[in-house]
């Protein structure tokens, strides 16, 4: 017969080690969870130096890091119209040392008009922090003085204009406004909007489609002018929306940060919560002002599903178009 004392014991003996195993866990989970981040954060910009996605991802780095404690890197590796730098990120190790800057170019427009290595599901949606609206540029000595005679200029003879890939959100917004003014351009694509603005001030180019971020200082240099513009902005006052000109839809971009799929939500929850954080200082939002971008900041379930939304609607567009 069993002695009942000694299974008790037994028992309890169990009892107290499967606890402080549990326990052990539990703690060394929760130094995993607050040790984030514990060394440098890189942010892969697809673009070049200069653009709006690089311009406003190194204001919310900077802004950041100082929350942080540790340096958040900013690289650009560019090259496919975005495809090698998120690519880059979407082998990356899933820890979030390693984020891309999204956009509608990268994240939406490239995996469905292209043939890519990864799409939206490929990676975890972090935090959104800027939007900017698309423009038509040109140089300020350009014969286009109103987006009417740009209009009239291209129907009637070739005109050139700035992108940044065959695929990417630039040249597909600029293709559907030009399918409804009536008009085509020959594109001439670049590493970004900031390299395509040079063309334009440069007379290399008659014209580009161009972000604030990239667009704004030639304007406000005298060296550009913007003909129309996707809402109207105080930075620029007095040039039209595509609205005025009955051109329906929505033209602009916006920037954020994404990482590989799998991410920690410890980790997602960090970087919004810190983003949320200096989004409210005013240095922040002069800084994110002089640049011509407007701070929009979205992140957590809701936006998401607006994103996955989106995304569907670039998919079916992109089913439309091939079957043409």
């Amino acid at each position: 017969m069993k002695n009942p004392i000694k299974s008790s014991m037994k028992n309890a003996k169990k009892t107290l080690a499967t606890l402080t195993a549990a326990l052990a866990v539990t703690l060394a989970s929760g130094a995993a969870l607050a040790a984030y981040p514990d060394k440098p954060i890189n942010v892969i910009v697809p673009w070049g130096a200069g653009g709006d996605s690089d311009l406003t991802t190194r204001i919310w780095a900077d802004a950041v890091e100082k929350e942080l404690g540790v340096p958040v890197v900013v690289i650009n590796k560019t090259g496919g119209g975005g495809v090698i730098g998120t690519s880059f990120v979407a082998r990356a190790k899933n820890d979030g040392y390693t984020l891309i800057n999204a956009g509608v170019s990268n994240m939406m427009v490239t995996p469905n008009f292209s043939n890519t290595p990864y799409n939206f599901e490929t990676f975890t949606p972090v935090v959104k922090y800027t939007s900017v609206p698309l423009a038509i540029v040109v140089a300020k000595d350009s014969p286009y003085k109103t987006f009417d005679d740009f209009i009239a200029g291209a129907k009637s003879s070739r005109v050139t204009q700035g992108s940044w890939g065959t695929s990417s959100s630039g040249t597909i917004m600029a293709n559907i406004i030009a399918n409804q003014a009536g008009y085509k351009v020959k594109y001439v694509h670049a590493k970004g909007a900031a390299a395509s603005m040079v063309s334009v001030v440069g007379g290399h180019i008659d014209s580009a489609v161009s972000f604030p971020p990239a667009f704004g200082p030639h304007v406000k240099a005298d060296r550009a002018r913007a003909l129309v513009i996707d809402q109207k902005m105080e930075a620029f006052p007095g040039v039209p929306t595509f609205a005025d000109y009955g051109i329906k839809g929505s033209f602009g971009g916006w920037s954020g940060v994404f990482a590989p799929k799998g991410v920690p939500q410890n980790v997602v929850d960090k970087l919004t919560a810190v983003t949320a954080k200096v989004m409210k200082d005013p240095k922040v939002l002069e800084a994110y002002a002089n640049i011509g971008a407007l701070v929009d900041l979205r992140y957590g379930p809701e936006w998401i599903a607006d994103l996955n939304a989106t995304y569907s609607i670039y998919t079916d567009e992109a089913a439309r178009v091939s079957k043409k």
